[in-house]
């Protein structure tokens, strides 16, 4: 797979992006160069506003449709308590489980998301804390309505879990759900940053976002033998992209609907379509889960026209790939700092009878996340490149866009215009306002016993979201001057040497790159016993007798004229240590 990239002045840039925002002040505007310091330009050409499916003569120039008015009845501050009794399902059947054995499933194995689900059927009933109220859902229930497993992929190995119900039809739809998720945000001391994301999403035009709940969950495990509720402590209900969602959302609820697993656009043995012979249910749910239409050959084409390097990318992004929403979707992620977004946290929409396609996003609770991850020390498992439009050069499609010049102005014109209602101010102030909900049960047990952080410093981190906000801004500004990142391959054995290789890195500014290659017996590389500079080529071959059979470590750093350097996206974990831009191979005697 290969990665091709320009580059453009960064003045240039900030120009065409900031005359391009409609209706940003001319104050406004002249405050953001002061900021980022470039001068202005003239700006590129402004598209007409997406048709509605009102207003079009064309199915396939309509945009994104979001009904907003989902959320007018919804309470930020609320909190709703869940009473959930677990019980066992059938003798014999898929939810004959306990708790414990609901809670034991492991979601995640080697940094790889695993189908790996328990149930046990449930009681779901809402209300306050009182208990369950007349009216409200399950209020009278004698018989389980719901199942429930756990949720999440590297949450599902930490003490407190994050929980899936899943509503029998007959017990009927909360808020018009039946897919009912909790989750714990255990890696987020806040434990709100998850409904920070969606709620500031909602009134962004060219995207949807989801509805969000705090909830307090209650659990009685009869599996066990509990009589009485205990109390599991604060979680987050965040709508599940559905069907329903769709019909709720006023998309098309007939058209096709996949959450990214681990998708990168690109081709591969496991994206056959459903009626294929060689078609593989469990290799397919490695990449994407289908929540929609069972038909793939509509994203089979899609994904055949980002590899046929003959077609425009502008062509894909506009008459394939609805060019509001995924601009949108790209510059509020990078404005959010939500970097876990490459190959996950995403679901692909399509109405049925349109050719077109939307991001729609998920999972939100490890934005603005940099000063947590120093505070716990663990600011260094990141790479260099997870930042800005670097972020994203690993995958084809955004590779391809982001090399266009007049596209990267586009992004920063979008970035901008989000920056004007998404800063440190309209950032602090609902974080502040939701942790007056939040800080009582984050303080509290169940939730302060596994929180991660010290009451100091959960403060620390929740006083700091804001200036996280202006970090990402510029972060992304800087992006758009260094060189950008490239993948590293396993190193193969020709004749009586082994061949190291790798992808170019490739510089917005086309200067010349060269490389340096460096291979140890020890990951942090501290006595290499290949260390070579200057090198032009995206190969080099060591002498087999200079590398003893057994594992070796390698990196490689790319540098221009001028000092910018860049690593490798490969990032590998030994010892609970995480080595960004480092990969290793075996070398056979």
């Amino acid at each position: 797979m290969k990665r091709i990239g320009n580059k453009t002045e960064l003045a240039l840039l900030t120009a065409l992006a900031v005359l391009a925002v409609a209706g940003a002040a001319a104050a406004g505007a002249a405050q953001k160069a002061q900021r980022t310091g470039q001068a202005d330009s003239a700006p590129p050409s402004v598209t007409a506003a997406p048709a509605t499916a009102e207003s079009a003569q064309d199915i396939h120039t309509v945009g994104m449709q979001e009904n907003k008015s989902i959320y007018d009845q919804d309470d930020p501050d609320s909190v709703v308590c869940f009473y959930v009794t677990v019980q066992r399902g059938d003798a014999g059947s898929d939810t004959d489980h306990s708790f414990a054995e609901v809670n034991s499933a492991v979601r995640f194995v080697e940094d790889s998301h695993v189908a790996n689900d328990i149930f046990a059927r449930a009681i779901v009933q809402v209300g306050d804390e009182e208990g369950p109220r007349p009216g409200m859902l399950g209020y009278a229930a004698t018989q389980a309505n719901a199942t429930i497993r756990v949720r999440g992929n590297s949450s599902s190995v930490r003490p407190q879990k994050s929980y899936k119900l899943d509503l029998d039809d007959e017990a009927g739809l909360w808020r018009g759900q039946s897919n009912i998720a909790l989750n714990k945000h255990v890696f987020d001391s806040t434990r709100l940053r998850n409904k920070l994301y969606f709620d500031l999403l909602r009134p962004v035009e060219h995207i949807s976002s989801l509805r969000t709940q705090f909830v307090h969950l209650y659990v009685k495990d009869e599996t066990s033998g509990q009589t009485e509720f205990a109390d599991y402590g604060l979680f987050t209900q965040a709508e599940v992209p559905t069907k329903k969602y769709l019909a709720n959302h006023g998309l098309d609820s007939e058209g096709y609907l996949y959450k990214a697993i681990s998708f990168n656009f690109e081709m591969s043995d496991a994206l056959k379509n459903f009626d294929d012979p060689d078609f593989d249910q469990a290799a397919f749910d490695t990449i994407l889960s289908c929540k929609g239409r069972q038909d793939n050959q509509k994203l089979i084409d899609l994904v055949e026209l980002i590899a046929d390097r003959s077609t425009d990318i502008n062509e894909i992004v506009g008459d394939y790939i609805d060019r509001d929403n995924y601009i949108t979707w790209l510059a509020y992620n990078i404005l959010m700092g939500n970097n876990d977004t490459t190959v996950q946290n995403f679901y692909l929409y399509s109405p049925l009878n349109s050719r077109k396609w939307f991001f729609i996003p998920w999972d939100g609770d490890n934005c603005l996340h940099w000063q947590e991850d120093e505070i716990e020390g663990i600011d260094g498992n990141a790479g260099a490149w997870e930042h800005g439009v670097a972020n994203y050069w690993g995958v084809l499609l955004h590779q391809r866009f982001l090399k266009n010049e007049a596209n990267r102005a586009e992004l920063a014109a979008r970035v901008d215009e989000l920056y004007e209602t998404i800063n440190p101010d309209t950032v602090q102030a609902p974080a502040l306002e939701y942790d007056e909900v939040v800080r009582p049960f984050a303080l509290a047990m169940p939730d302060i016993y596994y929180l991660g952080n010290t009451p100091e410093e959960r403060q620390a981190v929740l006083t700091g979201l804001g200036d996280q906000v202006e970090l990402a801004y510029r972060q992304f500004y800087e992006s758009l001057h260094e060189l950008m990142p490239f993948f590293m391959y396993q190193p193969v054995r020709d004749g009586q040497d082994i061949r190291f290789w790798w992808e170019d890195a490739y510089d917005f500014d086309n200067q010349p790159v060269t490389y340096r290659l460096q291979v140890a017996a020890t990951p942090d590389f501290a006595a290499p016993a290949v260390d070579v500079t200057g090198l032009e080529s995206t190969q080099y071959a060591v002498p087999a007798d200079q590398l003893a059979a057994g594992t070796w470590y390698f990196r490689v750093t790319a540098e221009t004229p001028d000092g910018r350097t860049a690593p490798a996206m490969n990032k590998i974990q030994v010892n609970d240590v995480y080595y960004p831009g480092v990969d290793r191979g075996e070398v056979a005697p």
